[in-house]
């Protein structure tokens, strides 16, 4: 009789168990992979490391020919030198321009007494009328230069971007040529290409003396931490998986240890809907398919366990901490008999 009662308890606990866990083994270790891209083009003169090879942080990776970017960096100088005595060379034009104004307008004070004296003479009858025409058109050839030179001054002072004392190092030109040797500095900071996280150099097959292109990736640095699992669950296995649940995973590469994890996130959409041809349901012939949701789990500190790799083939096991319904019936039928 003992016999039959255990098997039943066991059988009625490994069924309400059943519907505890969701496990699948469609499931990878994922990481980070970060293309390696200059933000110049040239020559690799130096490359620092191999594939496979773990680096950190800021280490070097390769580096291209600075010969160009340093020959920017001395033309842009020598601009910023010319800028400089060509606005300096323009404010002496304009002091001088303003002391010449200053003379004629001198001048042109006098000729004016000239001309009112040469009038008020020939109206006595004492100048002759050559002598009136002369000391006008000094007058007025006067009058005419002034305007020469504040229109030639007025050049001069947009030269200068609107004001003359304007501060060198704050005129337009000026900070346009500075901001092009930042720029060429900013180039040559550039020829040296280091590693933007600690990681793994993988598919690297790049060799000195081979050209780069701005922007094009060479190989990648795949991140050594922050290691997740995506996880492809069918839709129906998802009714009871919620954030938060704790997760045990195997990895196939290490079948006798255990890692400990948490479901992180869960995909907005299923896997169909992010492929570059998605089903058309709306025509032909349809077929239900039980669709699949990824999941994202986090896996705790791994501590002294082997390395997890980026495509590992793993299982998990979701607990989700629900048991099947007869039991719980089961249970609270009990209780009520015991309170009975």
């Amino acid at each position: 009789m003992i016999v039959p009662v255990a098997a039943a308890i066991g059988g009625l606990s490994w069924y309400a168990q059943g519907g505890r866990y969701v496990t699948t083994e469609n499931a990878y270790v994922k990481a980070n992979m970060i293309a390696i891209a200059p933000n110049i083009s040239g020559r690799v003169i130096n490359v620092k490391v191999d594939d496979n090879q773990s680096v950190g942080a800021g280490d070097v990776l390769f580096q291209i020919d600075p010969e160009p970017l340093h020959i920017a960096i001395n033309r842009a100088e020598a601009r910023i030198l010319s800028v400089r005595n060509e606005i300096e060379s323009k404010r002496a034009e304009y002091a001088q321009i303003e002391a010449e104004i200053d003379e004629v307008l001198e001048r042109q004070k006098f000729l004016q007494r000239q001309y009112e004296r040469q009038q008020q003479l020939q109206k006595r009858g004492v100048a002759t009328a050559v002598r009136l025409d002369e000391a006008e058109n000094q007058l007025a050839t006067s009058q005419q230069t002034v305007r020469a030179l504040r229109q030639k001054i007025r050049r001069v002072v947009a030269d200068l971007g609107g004001d003359p004392l304007t501060p060198v190092e704050q005129h337009p030109d000026y900070l346009e040529a500075e901001a092009e040797r930042d720029q060429a500095k900013l180039m040559l900071s550039y020829s040296t290409v280091s590693a933007p996280t600690n990681g793994i150099v993988s598919r690297m097959q790049l060799q000195p003396g081979e050209w780069v292109e701005d922007g094009k990736p060479v190989f990648s640095v795949i991140e050594s931490r922050n290691h997740w699992i995506e996880a492809n669950l069918k839709e129906t296995q998802l009714t009871h998986v919620v954030v938060g649940q704790r997760v045990t995973v195997e990895v196939d590469a290490y079948p006798d240890v255990m890692w400990d994890g948490r479901v992180d996130s869960i995909s907005a959409a299923t896997g169909a809907e992010f492929s570059i041809l998605p089903p058309q349901n709306a025509t032909g012939n349809w077929v239900k398919v039980v669709q699949r949701l990824p999941i994202r789990i986090v896996v705790s500190p791994s501590g002294d366990k082997p390395p997890l790799r980026a495509g590992m083939t793993v299982t998990v096991s979701i607990d989700t901490e629900r048991e099947r319904e007869m039991l719980t019936h089961g249970r609270e039928a009990w209780e009520s008999i015991r309170g009975g």
